[in-house]
C-alpha cells in the first residue's frame, strides 16, 4: 500500500497515507503448536522430575519439528496418519514408543482440556507392543550368592588388581609393564552404597545422595513420602547404621560426598560407572547388572519372607499391588501356598457325597 502511494505521485516526498486499521475480530486468534508446546512444558516442568520433564520436551520438540516438516501451524491440523507417522520416525525400541507415546498423548489432552482442539488425534492410537516386551515383565532381582561375589569383590580385588598399561587406550608410554588404579573411592564405600541400596530400596538417586536426616535414631528410615503428605519408614540393622555413622564422619551429612554440580544425573553417572567396574570383576554374569537390580533385590527379600504381605511392599516401594504382582509374582510362593491351606481348611468340614466306585460295563 505505501509503495502504491509513492508510485501514483511519482515522487519520494509524498506523505503515504496512514494504513487502515484491520477490522476488529470477535474470535480470538487460535492458539499455535509452538505456543501449545511451550505453555505445556512450563505447567509441566513445576511437577515433574528433572529427567521426565527432559523427555517431555525431547519429544515435543520432535513433535514441534515433525509438524514444520508437514506445513502444520495449529494443532487442529494434526490427524490420527499424522499421529502415526511420527511415532514410525522414533526408530526406538518398542517399550520406548509406548512411553513416547503416552507423552505424546497427554499433551493432546491438554490441547483438547483447553479447548484449542474438539478431539485428540492420538485419542485411539496405541503405542507399539509386541510379544517379547509384553512378556518382560519380572523383574530380575540379585541373587544372595550374587550380593555375597559383590562383597567380596569389595572387599578383595577393587582397585588392587594389577593391569598392563595400554599405548593406545591409557594414551601414554608404558614405562611400567603393570600399575595399579587407585580410585578417590575404595571397595568400602561401593560395599556401603551397595548395603544402603539393598537394604532401603532407594533409587541409585537418592542413594548418591542419601543424607543423615533420613536416620531416626530407633533405626528407621525415611524412603519416600506419599501424595497426602505422610512419611514412610523402612527399618535397617544396627550394623548398617553404624556404618553410616561412620561415613557421616568421614564425608559429612551426605553420607556418600557432596558434589559441586546440582545435576542429578552427573551424580548418579559416576557411581554407575564404579558398579560398572566392580561388575566387571564379578562376571560373568546370567542377567547383566544394573543398579536398579538393588531395589528389585529389596522387594524379593521382603517377599520371601512369610508374613509379608503385598500390600506392604507395595507402600515401601510406592507401587500399587498390581504392579508388585505383575513384576515380582515369581518371588512370592507364600502367597499361592497361603490360599491352598485356607481353601483346603474352608471346604474341610462340608458335606460330601457318598463315593460309590464307578462299575464298569
Amino acid at each position: 500500500m505505501v509503495a502504491a502511494e509513492w508510485e501514483a505521485a511519482g515522487n519520494w516526498d509524498s506523505e503515504p497515507a496512514p494504513p487502515l486499521p484491520s477490522p476488529v475480530s470477535e474470535e480470538k486468534p487460535a492458539t499455535t503448536i509452538e505456543q501449545a508446546i511451550r505453555i505445556f512444558l512450563a505447567e509441566r516442568k513445576e511437577i515433574l522430575a528433572p529427567n521426565t520433564y527432559r523427555k517431555n520436551s525431547y519429544i515435543l520438540n520432535s513433535l514441534k519439528q515433525h509438524s514444520v516438516s508437514k506445513g502444520y501451524v495449529l494443532p487442529t491440523q494434526w490427524t490420527p496418519i499424522d499421529i502415526r507417522e511420527f511415532r514410525i520416525s522414533w526408530g526406538v525400541a518398542p517399550n520406548t514408543a509406548t512411553k513416547y507415546m503416552e507423552i505424546v498423548k497427554s499433551f493432546f489432552s491438554f490441547v483438547v482440556a483447553n479447548k484449542w482442539m474438539s478431539e485428540s488425534p492420538s485419542k485411539h492410537v496405541k503405542g507399539v507392543r509386541n510379544k517379547a516386551v509384553v512378556n518382560q515383565k519380572e523383574r530380575v532381582p540379585f541373587t544372595d550368592e550374587e550380593l555375597q561375589l559383590m562383597f567380596e569383590a569389595c572387599e578383595h580385588r577393587y582397585g588392587k588388581t594389577s593391569i598392563k598399561w595400554s599405548r593406545n587406550v591409557h594414551h601414554r608410554p608404558a614405562q611400567n609393564e603393570t600399575a595399579n588404579y587407585r580410585y578417590a573411592w575404595t571397595g568400602e564405600d561401593l560395599a556401603d552404597f551397595i548395603s544402603v541400596s539393598v537394604y532401603t530400596g532407594l533409587r541409585i538417586s537418592d542413594v548418591a545422595m542419601f543424607h543423615i536426616d533420613r536416620l531416626l535414631k530407633n533405626g528407621e528410615c525415611h524412603v519416600r513420602t506419599t501424595k497426602t503428605g505422610r512419611k514412610v519408614y523402612t527399618w535397617i540393622p544396627e550394623w548398617l547404621r553404624e556404618r553410616i555413622r561412620a561415613r557421616v564422619a568421614k564425608c559429612g551429612p551426605l553420607i556418600f560426598g557432596a558434589h559441586e554440580t546440582t545435576d542429578i544425573n552427573v551424580i548418579t553417572d559416576l557411581w554407575r560407572r564404579r558398579l560398572n567396574r566392580l561388575w566387571d570383576l564379578c562376571g560373568p554374569w546370567k542377567s547383566k547388572p544394573h543398579p536398579h537390580r538393588f531395589r528389585h533385590t529389596f522387594a524379593r527379600i521382603l517377599l520371601q519372607k512369610p508374613g509379608v504381605t503385598v500390600r506392604d511392599v507395595a507402600e515401601l516401594l510406592g507401587d500399587t499391588e498390581d504392579m508388585v504382582l505383575r513384576h515380582y509374582g515369581a518371588w512370592i510362593p507364600e502367597r499361592q501356598e497361603r490360599l491352598t491351606r485356607v481353601l483346603m481348611e474352608a471346604f474341610d468340614d462340608k458335606p460330601k457325597p457318598r463315593i460309590i466306585p464307578i462299575r464298569r460295563v
